[in-house]
C-alpha cells in the first residue's frame, strides 16, 4: 500500500530487518517482534494487524503492532472485538518517521473500525502531549497505573524495598519448605494453564485460549519467555510466566491456589525479581495496576514489592459507542459464563 511522502505501508512478513528495527529502537518491546506477531497468529481468538510504513528505500520509519481480540469468538466479533496494541507504536524522531505512524493509525483504523468495537494502546512509556501521535489521531488518552520496580540493586536493597508484610510473607513462606524452581515451558504447558485456569475461573475474568501459551512457549525462546512453579507439599501452588526482552521484564500471565498460610505468588515474583536483577535486567514490569479511581485488587498486590507507581495511562478509541456500551453491559451480565470453567477442564 503506497501513501504520500514516498512512504509506503508493508506487512511485517514483507519485512526482513523488523526485528532489526525493533532491537535497536529506544522503545521496541517483545510485543513488537515477529516471535509475537506469530505467537498471537497461532492463537484461537486472536488475529494481529503488524505493518510499518517504509521509505523509498524500504527503510523502515514507522511500526505499528496491534490484536483483534475475539473473547466470544466470530459470531460475535461487531459486538465484542476490540484492537489491543499492547505497546504504543514505534517511529523514528524525524519527519518521516512522524508521517508513518500518522498513516499507520489511519491504515488501522480503517480497517477495525469495521471488525471491532474499539482500539486500546497499553504504553511502556509516557509521551508529551505536544506531537503525541495517538491524540493528534482522536485516541482519548484514559488514567491507568502500573508499577515498575529498578532491578539494578542487589539483593539485600531489593528486599528492603519490599513492604513489611510481604517480607514477612516472603520469609515465612519460605521457613514452610515452599520451593520456586523454573521449569520448561512446553513440558509443563497443562499444568501451568490448570492452575492459571483456576485463578481466572475465581475472579470470573476471561482467560486466553490455551492456544496462545502453547504458541508463545513454541515460537519465543526460553530465555524469553520463561516459566516459574512455586511448590508446596509436592503440589503445585502457584505459576507465572514472564517475558524478558532487551533490559526489561513483563509479569505477563499468573495464577495461584488459595492455601492458608502461604504466600506462593509472592515467593514466586521475589525468586523472579531476584533472578533477573542477578542477570543484569534493568526494569520489572508489573504490567498494570489498574484504573485511575478504581479499586484493582492485584493492582494493591504489585505495591507491596517496592516498585514505583506510574501512569502513562491507555489510549483508546471507540469506534461504535452504543455497541459499545450494549456490549460492557452484556459483559457484566455474561463474566461469570465466559470466564474458565474449573470443572470442563
Amino acid at each position: 500500500m503506497k501513501n504520500g511522502d514516498d512512504l509506503r505501508i508493508l506487512s511485517f512478513d514483507q519485512l526482513p530487518d523488523w526485528d532489526g528495527f525493533v532491537e535497536s529502537h529506544i522503545k521496541g518491546t517483545i510485543f513488537h517482534t515477529c516471535a509475537m506477531i506469530r505467537t498471537m497468529e497461532s492463537a484461537k481468538g486472536h488475529s494481529p494487524f503488524a505493518h510499518a510504513a517504509v521509505d523509498e528505500n524500504n527503510a523502515i520509519c514507522a511500526m505499528l503492532v496491534a490484536v483483534k481480540v475475539s473473547t466470544l469468538g466470530r459470531w460475535a466479533d461487531r459486538i465484542a472485538a476490540r484492537s489491543i496494541l499492547y505497546a504504543e507504536p514505534i517511529f523514528l524522531e524525524s519527519r518521516q518517521g512522524r508521517e508513518g505512524v500518522a498513516q499507520l493509525l489511519r491504515h488501522h483504523d480503517n480497517y477495525m473500525r469495521r471488525r471491532t468495537l474499539f482500539a486500546e494502546v497499553r504504553p511502556f512509556f509516557a509521551a508529551p502531549v505536544s506531537e503525541n501521535a495517538l491524540l493528534n489521531q482522536g485516541y482519548e488518552l484514559l488514567g491507568y497505573y502500573n508499577y515498575e520496580l529498578n532491578l539494578q540493586r542487589d539483593e539485600q536493597q531489593l528486599f528492603i524495598g519490599l513492604d513489611p508484610k510481604c517480607r514477612n510473607n516472603v520469609r515465612s513462606t519460605k521457613r514452610r519448605g515452599l520451593i520456586v524452581r523454573e521449569v520448561e515451558p512446553f513440558k509443563e504447558l497443562n499444568r501451568f494453564y490448570a492452575i492459571v485456569s483456576e485463578s481466572y475461573a475465581g475472579s470470573k475474568v476471561p482467560l486466553a485460549d490455551r492456544s496462545l501459551f502453547e504458541s508463545a512457549f513454541r515460537e519465543m525462546p526460553q530465555n524469553i519467555c520463561r516459566v516459574f512453579f512455586a511448590e508446596y507439599e509436592g503440589e503445585v501452588a502457584a505459576v507465572a510466566c514472564f517475558l524478558a526482552f532487551k533490559n526489561r521484564v513483563v509479569y505477563w500471565y499468573a495464577g495461584a491456589k488459595r492455601i492458608p498460610g502461604i504466600s506462593a505468588m509472592s515467593m514466586i515474583l521475589w525468586e523472579a525479581i531476584t533472578k533477573y536483577s542477578v542477570e543484569g535486567y534493568q526494569s520489572f514490569d508489573f504490567a498494570g495496576a489498574g484504573w485511575e479511581g478504581e479499586e484493582y485488587g492485584p493492582g494493591k498486590f504489585k505495591a507491596k514489592f517496592g516498585g514505583v507507581l506510574t501512569n502513562f495511562g491507555r489510549y483508546r478509541k471507540v469506534y461504535s459507542p452504543w455497541k459499545l456500551r450494549c456490549a460492557s453491559s452484556a459483559y457484566k451480565i455474561m463474566r461469570g459464563w465466559i470466564s474458565p470453567s474449573v470443572q470442563s477442564r
